[in-house]
């Protein structure tokens, strides 16, 4: 696949694999093993319209990792996050029906392919994904406090699943800080320009903390 690095294409084989293998399992059960539809064709299954959308998920992810990188933000485009959005829907509604459930299981989101996913359809959004520390920085509220709001549920919080250490790997949306920013403190609201496509990574801003 042109235009994703080898490792994003191994990662979307791998869920299409495993989606064969369940329905192939899921009919086996059902017929009493009369009925196989055989090993998986990897290459077939790439080619397929939802392997094109795996694939125009992860191009647009990685685009937004490189760009995070260099602490920059991916230049946003209206076509282009329409198509990502559209290319989301579709392959969540694939993984919700056969062998799968009807609901997209938290834990999908840790996934390599469920955090693409997440990447390109927060960046579609105008939104963005920060570390606990850029959190931190710009609500004013300690490591320890984001933390305890992120288990009570306060704030939606994410995993970086190619990154090892745990606490290095926290992500929040930009737009669910500012909610809860808003909804819990007196702190006024994240500027909107903040909130740009084409901003730079949210600069740390002078404020007290909160313990």
């Amino acid at each position: 696949m042109s235009g994703i690095s080898a490792k994003a294409e191994e990662e979307i084989k791998t869920i299409l694999v495993d989606w064969w293998t369940a329905v192939n399992t899921q009919l086996a059960a059902a017929t009493g093993e009369a009925v196989q539809i055989g090993e998986a064709p990897v290459d077939l299954l790439l080619g397929s319209g939802i392997g094109q959308r795996l694939a125009r998920i992860a191009e647009v992810a990685e685009a937004v990792e490189e760009a995070e990188s260099r602490l920059r933000i991916y230049p946003w485009s209206e076509d282009q996050a329409a198509q990502t959005l559209e290319d989301c829907d579709a392959v969540e509604t694939w993984l919700n029906q056969g062998p799968f459930s009807h609901k997209t299981p938290e834990a999908f989101w840790a996934t390599p392919v469920g955090f693409m996913l997440l990447r390109a359809k927060v960046w579609a959004n105008h939104d963005q994904l920060i570390t606990l520390s850029e959190a931190s920085e710009i609500s004013g509220m300690s490591l320890s406090v984001l933390s305890q709001r992120m288990t009570r549920g306060q704030i939606p919080g994410y995993r970086d699943p190619s990154i090892k250490n745990p606490k290095h790997a926290r992500r929040v949306r930009l737009s669910d800080l500012k909610t809860l920013i808003i909804e819990n403190t007196n702190r006024p609201p994240i500027p909107e320009e903040y909130l740009s496509p084409q901003a730079s990574r949210i600069p740390a801003q002078s404020v007290s903390r909160t313990r």
